[in-house]
C-alpha cells in the first residue's frame, strides 16, 4: 500500500470515528429522553438533568460558570439551562456570600427528592450502552477519549 492510500484510509477511519461519535451522542440522548420519561422525568431534557447531575456530585453550590466549565459548555447555554430549571421547581438561585455578583445554583427539595430517580436512569442507560463490553475495553475506550479530549483541550478533564 502505497504511502497516499495508507493517509486515504486513516483519514477515512478518523472520519468514520468523528462520525460515529456524533451519532452515539444523539442516540444517547434520545435513548436518555425515553428512560427518563418511563421513570416520570419527562418535564427535563437529559441536557437539563446533567446540569442536575454536576450539582449532585458537587460538595458545594456552584455558580453557573463552574457548571458551565464542568460541562465544557458555555455559560449563555447553562445559564438557559439553569433559568429552565428554576422555573420547573428543580434548582433556585442564591447570592453568594463571599462573592456579591455570583449567583450559587441550589437544588430544590424536588431535585433531592428525584435523586434516586436519576440514579436509576443514569444506570440504566449505562447497563444498556455498554452491554457486552469487556471493562478492558472499557478502560481502553476511557483512555483514547480521554487522549482525543486533550489532543483537542489541553485543559480537558
Amino acid at each position: 500500500m502505497s504511502h497516499r492510500s495508507k493517509e486515504l484510509a486513516l483519514r477515512r477511519l478518523q472520519t468514520e470515528a468523528t462520525l460515529s461519535f456524533a451519532r452515539l451522542h444523539r442516540e444517547l440522548v434520545r435513548h436518555t429522553a425515553t428512560i427518563m420519561h418511563e421513570f416520570g422525568l419527562e418535564d427535563i431534557t437529559p441536557a437539563q438533568a446533567a446540569v442536575l447531575m454536576v450539582l449532585f456530585q458537587s460538595p458545594e453550590p456552584l455558580t453557573a460558570r463552574q457548571v458551565a466549565h464542568e460541562m465544557a459548555l458555555s455559560e449563555v447555554t447553562v445559564g438557559r439551562f439553569v433559568r429552565t430549571l428554576e422555573q420547573t421547581g428543580w434548582v433556585e438561585r442564591q447570592a453568594d456570600d463571599a462573592d456579591n455578583r455570583a449567583l450559587l445554583i441550589l437544588l430544590t427539595r424536588r431535585a433531592r427528592k428525584a435523586f434516586p430517580r436519576y440514579t436509576r436512569v443514569s444506570n440504566r442507560v449505562m447497563d444498556e450502552a455498554f452491554d457486552g463490553i469487556s471493562e478492558s475495553a472499557l478502560k481502553s475506550m476511557s483512555k483514547t477519549l480521554a487522549a482525543i479530549g486533550e489532543n483537542l483541550d489541553p485543559d480537558h478533564p
